[in-house]
């Protein structure tokens, strides 16, 4: 038996509790480890990446002026910026470890599948990324710095400004992996492509109560900006679920539209039964 045959028959072997509990521990360290690496790598370019929010909110608010109030804050923005480069260049590690914990639940042609959906996936992240440093971040700044009476002199502590531009940028580019988790969902038959097609204009709403989440701003233009490619990812990922191949059996969402309605028959037929027995 070669190693590569050995490997996947350890994946179709049954792994009990402990084995679970095990294979998790040893993916979140794997995890973590990957993460101080990357904080490693980001604090080598967190200066750049600093200045380069520093001259984006000169060039859309020149009046505003940023600052530190302690004598820590610079410190602390510096590490925290550093820290979300490092998940940033840490996400194919993490991303591989979370399938590789979740192999074991798959069939050999899921893990396939799989697999061949990491690269999109990160393209897909870097793409999101870049969205929210190159669009949405400008025009959420200009909105929020420049709102208001003029009179006002605006002044943003460094670690609340720069903390927020950071999160963003990431957060966007998770968001960016939607049509990604739609595919997988609808070959993993979790939600098929015929329940994410009649739930589009469910989706839009969600879409847009997550965008407005997002945004700080009381403006529905930044909204927008957000909730547009949102819903462009969306109408992607259904248009890649109808290439995807669902395994056999009854999917998740079926199976608990089925419990819900036999749980609401018993209820029914629990209420019935006193004027039956009358």
């Amino acid at each position: 038996m070669t190693p590569e045959t050995s490997h996947a028959a350890d994946h179709d072997r049954p792994m009990t509790l402990v084995e679970h509990l095990r294979e998790l521990r040893s993916r979140l360290i794997k995890t973590v480890l990957a993460i101080v690496i990357g904080m490693g790598g980001g604090l080598l370019i967190a200066g750049r990446v600093q200045r380069y929010f520093l001259d984006m909110v000169a060039r859309v608010a020149p009046e505003a002026q940023v600052g530190a109030t302690t004598a820590t804050e610079k410190v602390t923005v510096f590490f925290t910026i550093a820290l979300y480069i490092g998940v940033a260049l840490a996400m194919p590690v993490i991303l591989y470890q979370a399938v590789r914990f979740l192999a074991p639940g798959l069939t050999r042609t899921e893990r396939r599948y799989v697999y061949g959906l990491l690269p999109g996936t990160l393209l897909c992240f870097a793409g999101g990324v870049a969205f929210a440093l190159v669009v949405a971040i400008p025009q959420m700044l200009g909105v929020l710095l420049n709102f208001g009476d003029p009179g006002i002199r605006t002044t943003p502590r460094a670690a609340e400004l720069l903390g927020f531009c950071s999160e963003l940028a990431l957060w966007s580019g998770l968001a960016f992996e939607l049509p990604m988790i739609m595919f997988l969902c609808a070959t993993l038959n979790i939600i098929p492509h015929a329940v994410l097609r009649r739930g589009r204009k469910y989706a839009a709403v969600g879409l847009m109560i997550l965008a407005a989440f997002i945004t700080p701003t009381p403006d529905a233009l930044s909204m927008l900006v957000i909730w547009a490619p949102l819903y462009l990812l969306f109408e992607l990922g259904l248009i890649l679920t109808r290439f995807a191949r669902p395994r056999g059996g009854t999917s998740t969402v079926a199976l608990l539209a089925g419990l819900l309605l036999a749980r609401q028959l018993r209820r029914e037929r629990i209420a019935a039964l006193p004027a039956l027995l009358g």
